[in-house]
């Protein structure tokens, strides 16, 4: 059952080839690109803004790590807006904690996500679930959460960046199926994007046979957000338990799925700007990692929300309008150019 919100606050206040963001964090965009964002610690920053979906992320920032790989992405919310047969209006918000919750540490056979320091909430942050299992939150939507064994967890796309497609999750506009994913087939569906394939296979062999996947134990972590549409993974991680020369808690996030409804969407924010193409006005050629040109709001703070279920922030007034339809229309004219044809 829900538990109160856990006793260690992340902050003080109270984050295929799909875009997404790791937890340093490097945003790797729909469209190939791949830059860094550097954020304040405790802020929280817009990173997909559509009428569909509100996704932020908050950043924190842990001492112990070197200068300038020492931020990561310890909290996001998603908001699924304007509810309506397909999803129902919600609040998602997920966080970290230093230490395991009281629940987690005082019982030594309860099972909990990532030992105790990963919680869920659907309640907009009044209250939480730390426990392995499946989540519904509306008619059609779920999570589904559990611990996993550091081979089985996905790569990020830092190492497959030539595989960035955008394209490659759109779902055409078909409408998905009632059948549903069971867990253990969204680790073997994943396994050639994992750390460690050859390790992962006996490891998922054997939560086939004993069907315990929900009573592992684990520091790391994987949630699979499933909703009509939209579907995200996350993954958490954390240092090295024996060893923490840097000492962090971070998470992983990118998008699995899109619906042609939504993708058909002006898209606003940090990774939502990289739906976009954008070209050097002078070799014609893709802006691909130059920070400065991919994103519309020339500082960081431009980006920032007040809070995990905020929309307002500086940048998505320079996108909206006619603006957006000019950018848009002259994105599309250059793709039909032979500056695309490289």
């Amino acid at each position: 059952s829900p538990t109160a919100s856990p006793t260690a606050s992340p902050t003080a206040s109270p984050t295929a080839s799909t875009g997404g963001f790791n937890g340093d964090p490097i945003i790797l965009g729909f469209q190939q690109q791949v830059f860094k964002f550097e954020g304040k610690d405790g802020g929280w920053y817009s990173n997909i803004s559509n009428k569909h979906l509100q996704w932020n992320m908050q950043f924190k920032e842990f001492n112990s790590c070197p200068a300038h790989e020492n931020m990561f992405v310890s909290a996001l919310s998603l908001s699924f807006l304007g509810g309506n047969h397909e999803t129902a209006q919600s609040n998602i918000l997920i966080v970290t904690t230093p230490e395991a919750i009281e629940e987690c540490r005082s019982d030594p056979n309860e099972v909990c996500l990532g030992e105790g320091t990963l919680h869920v909430s659907f309640d907009e942050g009044k209250t939480f679930v730390s426990k392995p299992g499946y989540y519904h939150f509306s008619t059609s939507s779920r999570i589904v959460a559990h611990n996993t064994y550091a081979a089985c967890s996905r790569k990020w796309y830092d190492y497959e960046v030539s595989n960035n497609d955008w394209h490659s999750i759109r779902d055409g506009g078909r409408r998905t199926t009632v059948h549903q994913k069971k867990p253990l087939q969204f680790l073997k569906d994943g396994k050639s994007t994992m750390i460690d394939k050859e390790g992962c296979e006996s490891w998922i062999d054997d939560r086939t046979r004993k069907d315990d996947l929900f009573q592992q134990r684990g520091h790391w972590s994987t949630l699979h957000i499933e909703t009509p549409l939209v579907s995200f993974q996350v993954e958490y991680r954390r240092s090295d338990w024996f060893d923490p020369k840097c000492d962090f808690q971070s998470l992983d996030a990118w998008m699995t799925k899109v619906s042609d409804k939504m993708e058909q969407t002006d898209w606003a924010g940090i990774l939502g700007e990289t739906k976009y193409k954008v070209y050097d006005s002078q070799t014609g050629e893709q802006v691909k990692t130059d920070r400065s040109k991919l994103l519309r709001g020339k500082d960081d703070a431009d980006y920032e929300v007040n809070g995990p279920f905020e929309t307002e922030f500086s940048a998505a007034s320079k996108q909206i309008g006619l603006t957006a339809k000019v950018v848009s229309s002259a994105i599309d004219a250059v793709e039909n150019s032979s500056f695309s044809k490289f």
